[in-house]
């Protein structure tokens, strides 16, 4: 079944919550000279989800086709993934999660925020 969603209308600040909570990450991206960056994440079988979520946060980031490499349901639902890792879009990220918490990922928005104020800190120093 393919769910319709009207691109012009934006999501309500707690859906993007729940569902991040439910089909999102924050996590880091650790580089070999020890750089560590914030990158968030959502995963979903329905693209138009990602895509109005995306627009109503007003983000700049690809969406991909997550790939498999072995894969032991045959038939699986293609699932995709939003992959937001710019200053830019994680300034955006920090913003609106600071005005809408998230609540089973509550630490891990923590953690990201302070890994995102470093990154900002060390770029002012450059």
């Amino acid at each position: 079944m393919i769910l319709a969603i009207d691109m012009e209308e934006k999501l309500d600040p707690g859906y993007i919550v729940g569902f991040t909570d439910g089909e999102g990450t924050f996590n880091f991206v650790r580089y070999p000279d020890g750089r560590i960056r914030p990158q968030f994440l959502l995963f979903n079988t329905n693209k138009e989800i990602l895509e109005k979520i995306k627009k109503t946060l007003e983000l700049d980031c690809p969406i991909f086709e997550v790939k498999r490499v072995k894969d032991l349901i045959k038939r699986r639902k293609i699932c995709y993934r939003m992959q937001a890792r710019s200053l830019k879009d994680i300034k955006k990220i920090v913003i609106f999660f600071d005005k809408n918490k998230p609540i089973i990922k509550k630490e891990d928005f923590d953690k990201f925020r302070n890994v995102y104020e470093n990154w900002v800190n060390s770029n002012r120093n450059v």
